[in-house]
């Protein structure tokens, strides 16, 4: 699905694209008044989206248009904070400030791909962590499957409740090894690494024996906290030997995540079921 989305940063001089974010951002605010948030007051929309577009301009700073092919599906806004922004922050963390869907192109993977986006580039920013506040109604379910937990801290400036997550593998104790599925091996078929470990890049091909689906679950799986795939493990036995390999997602690479992905595995039940069966390794 990563692979699908068209994304195009927004600059306050594209005319064009403005007026399209704009008339996003009156139906994402019409939605958000609908669950009960505080009406916001006339005339501060434009006030608001002009804000937006005047910030934009720092690398750290993300807003995106998000298509597949021609077809609008919805915006992403992220930022890193630093010391001087304005209002609630926290410094060094990726901050989740709008994230939009359309309705029409909901539960197809689109959100989820979105958020990989933004955590991808948070991660090439530099921060450990991530936050956001989030809707009740839509919002909350989203980002809770995605990982993010509520803290118990409140935003000064909306009074909604914070929601973390980490950008690194920072255990969450809900970590499985489960067979692969058609959309994790599609999202790891996209994995792409940088030179020099570009030859372990995974190519996607439906005849591949990462596409076969005799072995997902005997031979294929993936390490995964709830949506979130943080590897992927493959394993054959050789007689009384296991051969096992490794790929862990390339966001989650050269930050030291490799031995505590490796441990995880191998602490998996599936693994252990496997080695129980072998006499060496």
């Amino acid at each position: 699905m990563e692979n699908k989305i068209k994304y195009v940063q927004l600059s306050s001089d594209d005319k064009e694209k403005c007026a399209v974010f704009e008339k996003m951002m009156a139906a994402y605010v019409k939605e958000l008044d609908e669950h009960g948030h505080d009406p916001m007051p006339e005339g501060f929309l434009q006030k608001w989206i002009k804000s937006i577009l005047s910030m934009q301009g720092p690398s750290d700073r993300h807003l995106e248009l998000c298509y597949d092919g021609e077809t609008l599906i919805g915006f992403l806004y992220g930022k890193i904070d630093h010391e001087d922004h304005k209002g609630f922050i926290k410094p060094g963390y990726g901050c989740i400030r709008e994230f939009y869907v359309k309705p029409e192109c909901r539960r197809r993977g689109y959100g989820r791909a979105m958020y990989r986006r933004l955590e991808w580039l948070f991660t090439n920013d530099g921060a450990d962590k991530m936050y956001l506040t989030a809707d009740p109604v839509t919002g909350r379910p989203f980002w809770e499957a995605m990982g993010f937990l509520a803290t118990g801290e409140r935003s000064p400036e909306n009074k909604m409740e914070i929601y973390e997550k980490s950008v690194l593998f920072d255990s969450s104790g809900r970590e499985k090894l489960v067979p692969l599925t058609e959309e994790t091996a599609a999202e790891i078929g996209g994995w792409r690494y940088e030179s020099p470990y570009d030859a372990y890049s995974f190519r996607g091909d439906a005849d591949s024996w990462l596409m076969d689906r005799s072995t997902w679950g005997t031979e294929q799986f993936c390490l995964a906290d709830g949506d979130r795939v943080i590897g992927q493990v493959a394993c054959q036995k050789d007689g009384d030997d296991l051969w096992v390999g490794w790929s862990m997602a390339p966001r989650l690479c050269g930050k030291g995540n490799g031995a505590v992905f490796v441990i995880f595995t191998m602490l998996s039940s599936g693994i252990v079921y496997i080695l129980n069966e072998c006499t060496c390794f």
